[in-house]
């Protein structure tokens, strides 16, 4: 059991040689924009027949790619792109010396118009006004929901030593519950937390896919970093654990607090279901919103603890005479003492 864990700590995820068939993706060179890669479904456009062309000559991109326009880290929202007549959402991200295009189909149900930003608008204003962390955590799987559709949807906190334990949850279908449930950390490994941290919305659309492979004019394009992508095709390890689950589709959202991996929004769903870039961008900002209350609601508790424990060290100092030996000030400042260290006896 060991050597299985270490073996998925080992595992580089984030080079998988293939994609998702829920997309397509071109791989050229940063400087002459030149093809060199592709991967994507039985394709009238996009399959051998582009490499060597200009990236333009395939897409019409206009004017986002200019090398002012270019992100130099994390991925960057095209957004509509013309395909051989064909409307597609694209975004693009920077890997070594390649930029890497990702085109996946628009879904009419997601438009980003006023009425979809007020909606989104409003559930993260529902945040504001939980009482406490569960009913953040409860309201926040409720919310994401409500935006993918997914039957089964928990939030996920890291706790001691890396495991985790679901704070919160929204069941839609005859799904089991995994309320309070504890997870050892060996379920998530290390470079998976990193990845969660980097690209932070992940969708498997159906967890029968079969791996589109990276083709390249270069054999070794197929262990290009994928670290930004949202196609990256993912560990068969991790395949298998959703099947031993019965999940036929799966999504989930980090929760990143002051930089560090404090929890994940994780979705489930019994039949395969696909997320639009328009409802994936909106979870994006809608865990950006969650991280954000789950900061402010820490800082909160610790000023409240910072005040709590300053009050009783006040309380306990004022038993303290000049004249009294310490013998006389324990025996009046015990049960304070041990308030104050939590404990049950002193």
């Amino acid at each position: 059991m060991n050597d299985e864990i270490v073996g998925c700590d080992a595992e580089p995820i984030h080079t998988p040689g293939s994609i998702q068939p829920d997309g397509l993706m071109l791989i050229a060179q940063v400087t002459t924009r030149v093809i060199v890669g592709y991967a994507g479904r039985d394709d009238a456009v996009i399959n051998e027949n582009v490499l060597g062309l200009s990236l333009g000559d395939v897409l019409d991109l206009g004017s986002h790619l200019t090398t002012e326009t270019l992100p130099s880290t994390g991925t960057k929202v095209i957004g509509d792109v013309a395909v051989a007549g064909k409307t597609m959402d694209a975004v693009v991200f920077i890997s070594g010396e390649y930029l890497v295009v990702e085109l996946t189909d628009k879904d009419p149900q997601h438009s980003l118009d006023a009425s979809f930003l007020a909606e989104l608008q409003a559930v993260g204003s529902t945040f504001e006004r939980a009482s406490s962390l569960q009913e953040l955590c409860q309201q926040a799987s409720k919310a994401f929901q409500g935006l993918t559709g997914y039957g089964r949807v928990l939030v996920y906190q890291f706790v001691d030593e890396d495991a985790g334990v679901v704070v919160g949850e929204s069941i839609a279908d005859a799904s089991s519950s995994f309320l309070n449930h504890h997870f050892p950390a060996s379920d998530i490994p290390k470079q998976a937390r990193a990845l969660y941290v980097r690209n932070r919305v992940r969708v498997i659309a159906d967890v029968n896919y079969v791996p589109v492979p990276i083709v390249g004019i270069d054999q070794g394009l197929a262990a290009i970093d994928l670290s930004d992508s949202m196609l990256r095709s993912v560990s068969p390890t991790h395949i298998q654990y959703l099947r031993n689950m019965g999940v036929a589709a799966s999504a989930s959202m980090s929760i990143v607090v002051d930089g560090v991996l404090w929890g994940l929004v994780a979705c489930h769903h019994n039949q395969p279901r696909p997320i639009s870039l328009t409802a994936k961008l909106a979870c994006q900002a809608l865990a950006s919103s969650l991280s954000q209350r789950i900061k402010a609601r820490q800082e909160n508790e610790l000023y409240l603890e910072r005040t709590h424990l300053r009050s009783q060290e006040d309380l306990i100092l004022s038993y303290f005479g000049v004249d009294d030996s310490l013998t006389d000030f324990f025996e009046r400042a015990g049960a304070d003492l041990a308030m104050l260290m939590q404990a049950t006896g002193f």
